[in-house]
């Protein structure tokens, strides 16, 4: 996922201070600009590609005359988005008994620990359908006789933090 630039809105200097600058004192990224800034709130944070977990800004005033720098940090929760692979479409012959299908191919990660498969178009039924830390190993069946397209939809658990939960569908193709 393309990492999203975060605004470091509130950020002032103040007193005898007329700029400050920021820095990366721990965690990954980048800022917009380690320079003396009049206005520190213009600079912006990216969090390097695939990075989560806990970074610590540390805004530093200049030194005005005799009075020395001050500084303060801000600390940043970057937690990992919810992912989702239904897998690929199948395509199975219908019989008047239809056996399962396995549902291999599937995954959830990132922020996501479990899934929870759902029938959102078509008959049939599932087998322990979630949720599940293992979607890959879930079955599908064919309502008996039923012949058409089945669409099931893979959905997450919503992972703590402000990241939603996120769903795929994979089609079965039944003659």
């Amino acid at each position: 996922a393309t990492p999203v630039p975060i605004q470091l809105t509130g950020a002032s200097v103040g007193g005898t201070a007329t700029s400050g600058a920021w820095s990366i004192t721990s965690g990954g990224g980048t800022l917009s600009s380690t320079n003396q800034e009049s206005n520190p709130a213009s600079v912006t944070y990216t969090p390097a590609a695939n990075f989560t977990g806990t970074v610590t800004l540390t805004l530093t005033s200049n030194a005005p005359g005799s009075c020395p720098a001050a500084s303060g940090t801000r600390t940043i929760t970057i937690n990992p988005a919810a992912t989702v692979e239904a897998g690929g479409p199948i395509t199975v012959c219908q019989s008047a008994t239809p056996a399962a299908i396995t549902l291999s191919g599937s995954s959830i990660g990132g922020g996501a620990s479990t899934g929870t498969w759902s029938i959102t178009f078509g008959g049939g039924s599932l087998s322990n359908a979630g949720p599940t830390a293992n979607p890959a190993g879930v079955t599908y069946t064919p309502a008996p006789n039923f012949s058409g397209v089945v669409t099931l939809t893979l959905t997450t658990n919503d992972p703590a933090g402000p990241c939603d939960a996120v769903s795929d569908t994979r089609t079965i193709n039944i003659n």
